[in-house]
């Protein structure tokens, strides 16, 4: 064979290998954008009547870490189901949320720690530092990953498979009272290929665990928000100004201009005489008040209320909303 021939079937062989390995090239899948992959929950939570119906002001709701519960301790695992938690809350419109490092560092200047472990005394005590309705939290009890594959002759493909297991909880800051404790189930896949065994090694994937968590913390508030919505809302008078007084929430909790509140003096403690736990409080309506401007303060959320009936209103009293 000529030196030409021989050097024209090397380029092709060359160039068979670079367009098998270019576009066999390691692939991957997986939305790990959309809260769920395999189940369809999110669309169930986007039109769900509970959030679109709702028309009065907003909750403000704690997300404190959930604690790791899983045999394996999976790093960041209870860290990342607050966080996916508190995103899943926050993009319904419905809630204010505070985040774990900020409830962390005003109850550090309390003297108090935030943890998944939370006792009624405790929730009591965020909720009045804080200004919170209720406190959701939980626990990662179970995670798990798993690779099915298939070889071809130049070709390998794979499927991650992650589950996990939620405990959740609702607890009302009033009382420290559970709402709803319940737990659920998640799952993700994720698709990995490659030519010639390139990328057919799968390794450490956030990505996986966090998937799992969405699609099983979305599942889980579509029963959150039926007892979440069920909570009455409830501000503090911040100030007394003669005939008005100022609210610690506004246009950013959507309190509306022309809002009424009934205002209540909260007394003495209920103790449930077996338990020795605070069941609430007794209250005493004593007026009512209609908002006149919802865009104070530094962050536009703090109202001042003119008063319609009744009188001796003081700071701390407690607001509810009645509607316009």
């Amino acid at each position: 064979m000529s030196m030409r021939k021989r050097f024209m079937s090397m380029c092709v062989v060359l160039g068979v290998l670079a367009f098998v390995v270019s576009g066999c090239a390691p692939t991957m899948s997986g939305a790990v954008k959309d809260d769920t992959t395999l189940t369809g929950t999110s669309k169930e939570l986007a039109t769900s009547s509970d959030v679109s119906d709702y028309k009065g002001p907003k909750l403000r709701v704690g997300v404190v870490n959930f604690q790791n519960k899983t045999p394996s301790k999976v790093l960041g695992v209870g860290e990342a189901a607050a966080d996916i938690l508190g995103t899943i809350l926050q993009k319904t419109g419905r809630f204010i949320i505070i985040p774990q490092q900020d409830m962390s560092s005003i109850l550090e200047h309390q003297r108090m720690g935030a943890t998944g472990a939370i006792n009624p005394a405790t929730a009591a005590k965020m909720g009045e530092i804080l200004g919170l309705n209720a406190i959701v939290t939980g626990s990662v009890t179970a995670y798990s990953e798993a690779e099915e594959g298939q070889d071809y002759l130049v070709y390998k493909k794979k499927k991650q498979i992650a589950r996990v297991t939620v405990d959740y909880r609702i607890v009302d800051t009033s009382t420290g009272v559970q709402l709803l404790a319940d737990s659920g189930a998640g799952i993700y896949e994720k698709s990995t290929g490659g030519a010639l065994g390139l990328g057919a090694k799968a390794g450490y994937d956030p990505d996986l665990r966090d998937g799992a968590l969405r699609d099983a913390l979305t599942k889980a508030m579509v029963n959150m928000m039926k007892q979440l919505e069920s909570q009455p809302w409830k501000g503090k008078i911040a100030k007394v100004a003669g005939n008005k007084f100022y609210v610690n929430a506004g246009k950013k909790s959507g309190l509306k201009v022309g809002d009424r509140l009934d205002v209540y003096r909260v007394g003495e403690d209920i103790i449930d005489p077996d338990t020795h736990q605070k069941l609430g409080a007794t209250e005493d309506k004593v007026g009512q008040a209609i908002v006149q401007q919802n865009d104070l303060g530094d962050k536009a959320d703090m109202s001042v209320a003119v008063t319609t009936s009744g009188m001796g209103f003081k700071q701390g009293d407690t607001v509810k909303f009645v509607g316009k």
